[in-house]
C-alpha cells in the first residue's frame, strides 16, 4: 500500500472516530439524559455493546463503500492473503459485513467487559462516567472498523 492510500485510510480512521465519538455520546446522554446512574448488570452491557457495535459496523460499512466508490479506489490494491480475499468478497455486501464484523465485536468485547465488570462488582456508573467511558470506547472502535473495512474495500475480491 503506497502513502498516499495510508494516509486516506489514516483520514478515513480519524474521521470515524470522531463521528463515533460525538454519536454515540450524544445518542447515549438523550437515552440516560435523566439517570443518576447508568446500570452494569451483563444484560445491560450486552445490549449496549450490542446496539453500538452493530450500529457502528454498519453504518461504517456504508459509508465506507460509498466513500471508496467515490474516490475510485474500490479493489484497487491486488487480493493479497487468503484472509485479506475473503474478507474483501464479504465487502461485497456492505450491510452483511457490517453486522457481521458488529456480532464478532459483541463476542470479542462482551467477554472482557463483562468480567471486568463483575470481578470489581460494579454494578452501575455515574451517568457522566458512563458517557466519558462510551465516548472513548466508540471512538476507538469506528476508529478500528473503519480502518480494517477500508482495507477490505482497498482489496479485489
Amino acid at each position: 500500500m503506497n502513502t498516499d492510500l495510508l494516509r486516506y485510510v489514516k483520514i478515513e480512521a480519524a474521521v470515524g472516530a470522531a463521528f463515533n465519538f460525538f454519536i454515540n455520546g450524544m445518542v447515549a446522554g438523550l437515552i440516560y439524559h435523566g439517570a443518576d446512574a447508568v446500570a452494569t448488570d451483563p444484560i445491560s452491557l450486552a445490549i449496549d455493546l450490542v446496539l453500538t457495535c452493530v450500529l457502528t459496523g454498519v453504518i461504517s460499512a456504508l459509508c465506507i463503500r460509498a466513500s471508496l466508490r467515490g474516490t475510485k479506489t474500490l479493489g484497487i490494491l491486488p487480493g493479497g492473503s487468503p484472509i485479506v480475499r475473503w474478507l474483501a468478497r464479504r465487502f461485497g455486501r456492505p450491510a452483511l459485513f457490517g453486522l457481521g464484523m458488529g456480532l464478532l465485536l459483541v463476542v470479542v468485547l462482551y467477554i472482557p467487559t463483562a468480567l471486568v465488570f463483575g470481578l470489581a462488582d460494579i454494578q452501575a456508573l455515574s451517568f457522566y462516567t458512563y458517557i466519558a467511558l462510551k465516548c472513548v470506547l466508540a471512538a476507538v472502535l469506528g476508529a478500528g472498523v473503519t480502518a480494517l473495512e477500508m482495507y477490505a474495500g482497498l482489496h479485489a475480491a
